[in-house]
């Protein structure tokens, strides 16, 4: 590919236009699903990223990933690392940082991911904590 980019971005740029992003931190309740982005219309996914403050355990929390009303990936933090679900190209969410002394645990949003109608990017806390939640999905509707 001429424009340097690795050839699995190919085609996507001139078929789905430029970039938005869904991005902020939410302070989520423990036991609760929280909603942390709900983008409607036809797109697609180039990537992004869910992670926590330093805060106490999260590692049987989970990020959820909805495309179409459907629970696409529901995975804990803990069940990303014990089955190394970390390649963008496998899975839709997958694990970047788990660091269960520093409490430090952070998943990613593969890229190339459709959606014909919504995407939703939800957050549920396992643990009785009221962590704040950061997210940044970077995203394109045509």
């Amino acid at each position: 590919m001429t424009s340097g980019l690795p050839d699995y971005y190919r085609g996507m740029r001139p078929r789905y236009g430029g970039a938005l992003i869904a991005a902020g931190q939410v302070e989520v309740t423990a036991s609760v699903q929280t909603n942390l982005a709900a983008i409607y219309g036809k797109g697609m996914i180039y990537g992004g990223a869910v992670w926590l403050d330093y805060n106490k355990t999260q590692a049987n929390s989970r990020v959820l990933l909805g495309c179409e009303g459907v629970a696409i990936t529901d995975l804990s933090f803990y069940r990303m690392l014990e089955y190394k679900i970390e390649n963008p190209r496998i899975m839709p969410v997958t694990i970047n940082k788990f660091d269960g002394i520093n409490f430090v645990y952070s998943a990613g949003i593969s890229y190339g991911i459709t959606f014909e109608i919504s995407l939703i990017l939800n957050y549920f806390e396992q643990h009785g904590f009221t962590p704040t939640v950061h997210y940044r999905l970077v995203y394109t509707l045509i």
